[in-house]
């Protein structure tokens, strides 16, 4: 029992540092959405989407001393010593562990043949594809797509509401947290696990999902951070992503999107 307890507690600890990351960063982002632009061209907007500016500086400083004393390193680590071949399989089972979320989301949104796609991809996949190690599904046409419950609550209508910086957690905004809680309690896995008290896998779940990611954008984050003004940055990425992702739903787009076109391919940061 106490080695149990001992477990859980380590695994929630390595949640926590895990979390200082930019999973939230990257949502639906595409490693050409990226481009380095001048915060001042944005000012006026950011003073409306941002009125916890000061609060959130603060809490970005913290995440970003964390992020640098653990979380960076051990990603460097995962990088360099963990075959391609293992990283492949390991970000696979992570997707296919997700699909049941993207699957409901596909539904609520009234996208019936997109569901269809999500659920034909997770019986493939957790079939064929041995419990999701292997991606058979997309050799055959069925491409993956992420969805969320903030990005339902977005085509619903629901207002993004402020930026925020989550301590641990990175940018957000109240409607994307709202989303992430839900997706969290609605998450089968995570159902199962807390009905047989097995949340230590829950925690070591989001603790390799968290590191997956943070490898990937080691490369954008460090040309960011060198910027004089990372937090502006990093604000505009988010902001300027979420304002995309709404362009390609309306097919409209709007006038002061970033212009994504000839920038450099990297691996994009956005939870």
């Amino acid at each position: 029992m106490k080695k149990m307890m001992q477990l859980k507690k380590t695994s929630l600890l390595l949640t926590l540092f895990f979390g200082v990351i930019t999973i939230a960063y990257a949502k639906d982002t595409k490693k050409e959405d990226v481009v380095i632009e001048d915060p001042a061209l944005y000012e006026d907007q950011m003073l409306d989407l941002d009125p916890l500016e000061p609060l959130n500086r603060g809490i970005f400083v913290i995440n970003t001393f964390l992020d640098g004393l653990l979380i960076r390193p051990m990603a460097y680590a995962y990088e360099d010593l963990v075959a391609d071949v293992i990283k492949d399989r390991i970000s696979n089972v992570l997707d296919n562990l997700a699909s049941p979320i993207v699957f409901v989301n596909d539904l609520l949104q009234g996208e019936g043949t997109q569901a269809m796609n999500t659920f034909m991809r997770f019986f493939i996949n957790s079939t064929f594809g041995l419990l999701g190690l292997f991606d058979p599904a997309s050799d055959i046409g069925l491409d993956q797509k992420n969805n969320d419950f903030g990005t339902t609550f977005r085509r619903w209508g629901i207002g993004a509401g402020p930026y925020i910086i989550l301590p641990l957690f990175g940018p957000s905004s109240f409607r994307d947290l709202a989303g992430d809680s839900a997706g969290y309690f609605a998450d089968p896995y995570n159902w199962y696990m807390r009905v047989h008290h097995k949340k230590e896998w829950i925690y070591a779940r989001l603790a390799v999902k968290a590191l997956v990611k943070r490898q990937q954008f080691l490369e954008l984050t460090e040309r960011l951070d060198k910027t004089a003004d990372p937090y502006a940055q990093y604000r505009i990425l988010y902001m300027q992503n979420r304002k995309i992702i709404d362009a390609i739903e309306s097919s409209a787009v709007p006038e002061d999107v970033i212009d994504v076109s000839n920038t450099a391919p990297l691996e994009a940061i956005g939870k």
